[in-house]
């Protein structure tokens, strides 16, 4: 603590002191003139510096006695991230009131551990919730789908068939808002879910569009793969990069022109250190002033309110898990042309974490 600061804490004690050492001088020229006796100026003097000198004292004294308690607050404050560990290492405390302080910091240090573990018990809870629903939610899933399959086997009449293909339509929207719950809640536990492999962007590339070709098949768009190589190594963890990579195709089959014959470009560049991913579609695009935001959670944009289904978390959750996984992404749109999104893998990325 600046001795300037302590001094003007100490205002009032040395108001106080200049008071009654004026109070005392009057006092003794009182007597002293009705006594009949002369007013020795040096004796006024002498008491004037010895009460000075009695002030000064006192507040080096208590000066010292404060300076490492006062210090310990000045460099707490200047901590980036304080904590209430740093006032149980305080030392101990000089005086009543410091005393009251530090009991009451404890008592709030205890009760905010208190409500803290109360927080993380219910989040831990919640988290399990969400968990064992989606899981039981996909075994309805997987039923639907095999009645659906015994369902084309078994009828043959169109307007059943139509019926059939609304309800795998929507059994597959269904499945993907499950697939985005559980990939958000497993991220609040990423760190515990994450494994470093080498991983074949190409293969797994290839793995999502096979996955999909129902997907293409229906809108008539078709998947076209721009590269020479036929492998192409990055560190990531496979499970992870392969739903932020599934979300972004469905997307671009999403958002494409359905039944125009157009293709979704998936375009392989290596760089010295790093490697590219481009994927491209020919859709609708996005409006300039909604590109900026659709990684932000739960924009849909101007495209969302076109497709009712769009929960604003596809993207959030793809950038987020590229984020913790070392890489990076980017996106570019012009309306009515298209839209480019961009990974970026610097070798070795994940690895190296």
């Amino acid at each position: 603590m600046k001795l300037k600061s302590f001094i003007i804490d100490r205002l009032y004690f040395i108001f106080y002191t200049v008071l009654l050492v004026s109070l005392l001088i009057i006092a003794y020229s009182l007597a002293v003139l009705e006594a009949g006796n002369h007013i020795s100026i040096s004796n006024i003097i002498y008491l004037i510096i010895l009460a000075l000198f009695m002030m000064i004292l006192f507040l080096a004294a208590d000066y010292i006695r404060h300076y490492r308690f006062l210090n310990q607050l000045a460099r707490m404050k200047q901590e980036p991230s304080l904590s209430f560990e740093y006032v149980e290492a305080f030392r101990d405390p000089l005086s009543n009131e410091q005393k009251l302080w530090m009991e009451l910091f404890q008592q709030m240090n205890q009760e905010t551990i208190g409500q803290l573990q109360e927080q993380v018990k219910q989040k831990e809870q919640y988290e399990l919730l969400i968990h064992q629903w989606v899981h039981q939610m996909k075994t309805p899933v997987s039923v639907i789908s095999l009645l659906i399959q015994e369902g084309r086997r078994t009828f043959s009449n169109e307007p059943m068939k139509d019926y059939l293909k609304e309800i795998e339509e929507e059994n597959d929207r269904f499945r993907r808002g499950l697939e985005i719950i559980l990939h958000g809640a497993r991220l609040q536990r990423f760190s515990e879910d994450v494994k470093s492999e080498r991983v074949d962007l190409i293969n797994l590339v290839k793995q999502v569009i096979n996955e999909e070709k129902k997907q293409f098949i229906k809108r008539f768009i078709y998947p076209r793969l721009e590269t020479e190589l036929e492998n192409l190594y990055v560190h990531s963890d496979r499970k992870w990069l392969h739903f932020a990579i599934s979300q972004v195709i469905f997307n671009a089959l999403k958002y494409s022109r359905q039944e125009e014959h157009d293709s979704i470009t998936f375009n392989f560049v290596e760089k010295e250190s790093e490697i590219f991913l481009r994927i491209t579609d020919q859709g609708i695009g996005i409006a300039p002033h909604d590109v900026k935001r659709v990684f932000d959670p739960f924009f849909t944009g101007e495209n969302g309110r076109v497709q009712q289904e769009s929960t604003g978390m596809g993207l959030y959750l793809v950038k987020e898990i590229v984020k913790r996984l070392g890489h990076g992404v980017t996106i570019q749109s012009t309306v009515s042309e298209g839209t480019t999104v961009e990974f970026l893998f610097k070798i070795n990325t994940l690895h190296e974490r």
